[in-house]
């Protein structure tokens, strides 16, 4: 059996991030579905509880300090968090091999959107990091979304064996 390629390994000049055209236009569009709730939030607590885990607590225990951590650093954030889609968004359209080598920081910037891509899925999917939480239930193992958050999650190992050298 032929073992695959990486879809992202260490290049000569940087890092390579090498999807094939159907995956590339998957995560484009998820990285498009995350910029909307980033940019629109919506009055609906549903649409809000999806993007709680992409801003966590700073000061637990502290609501006061909480409530003025997020005043002062929400927008900041969301910012940075933009930019950084709008980063790899640029990558994986890329039409020359050249332009879809980044350096360190673009590699980051990947692997924190394909982060929150899956933060927000994790959270619609009910997956926890508890590690008393049962095994996922076979259902939910089954599921299309469940198949995307183990994708996400095997692309973003890639990241991190390339990002550390392995």
């Amino acid at each position: 059996m032929r073992r695959r390629r990486s879809p992202v390994r260490e290049s000569g000049e940087g890092f390579l991030i090498e999807l094939g055209e159907d995956e590339a236009t998957l995560v484009v569009r998820l990285l498009d579905e995350l910029r909307q709730l980033l940019t629109n939030p919506s009055p609906d607590s549903s649409e809000r509880l999806l993007i709680v885990r992409l801003f966590p607590v700073a000061h637990p225990g502290d609501e006061v300090a909480e409530a003025e951590y997020q005043r002062l650093m929400r927008d900041d954030l969301v910012q940075s968090k933009l930019e950084a889609i709008d980063r790899v968004e640029s990558v994986l359209t890329a039409e020359r091999r050249s332009d879809r080598v980044v350096d360190e920081a673009g590699l980051v910037a990947f692997m924190q959107s394909l982060n929150g891509i899956r933060l927000v899925l994790g959270t619609m999917l009910g997956v926890t990091d508890d590690p008393t939480q049962e095994e996922v239930n076979e259902q939910l193992e089954k599921s299309a979304e469940y198949h995307l958050y183990a994708y996400l999650s095997w692309l973003l190992e890639h990241c991190v064996r390339a990002v550390s050298g392995d």
